[in-house]
């Protein structure tokens, strides 16, 4: 009688298993849609001074900014928003008004007895490439990145 139900139990599993193979994938064909590079007159990096980056968060909410690059590049904008997250760290974000929808993210980290972190990025919802800024040698600079990678929402 126990052989009998493990028998029967087997088929069970084969059958069940058989119809779980049977079944076909669903072929995902998303692609992500191709967005223009609005970035396109930027060097694949470009210095940002440093002296830049810390005025833009002395500065007050609806400021009008002007930064200087490496390059003769400006960015222009306006300080939308400016929020103190705790006693060690501030954010900003600068609306620029050369790339229409562009925002500028900033965040700063100074913590007692650790070195001063900087990170941000530029990015716009239909662009297709986003500048992020990063430390290398005790310099910061903005790359150009795939918007891909990012999220913009």
């Amino acid at each position: 009688m126990k052989s009998r139900n493990i028998a029967g139990i087997c088929m069970l599993f084969i059958v069940c298993a058989h119809v779980a193979k049977a079944q076909e994938p669903i072929s995902v064909n998303q692609q992500p849609a191709d967005k223009p590079f609005i970035f396109f007159q930027f060097p694949e990096r470009v210095l940002f001074p440093y002296e830049e980056l810390q005025k833009l968060f002395s500065y007050t909410i609806n400021t009008s900014i002007d930064v200087s690059l490496e390059g003769g590049i400006l960015l222009r904008g306006q300080l939308i928003n400016k929020i103190q997250r705790s006693q060690d760290v501030i954010s900003v974000t600068i609306k620029l008004s050369e790339y229409k929808g562009a925002l500028f993210s900033l965040t700063f980290i100074h913590q007692p007895n650790q070195p001063t972190i900087i990170s941000g990025r530029i990015i716009h919802p239909q662009s297709g490439d986003v500048l992020v800024l990063s430390k290398e040698n005790n310099q910061y600079y903005l790359t150009k990145k795939l918007q891909q990678f990012f999220m913009t929402e």
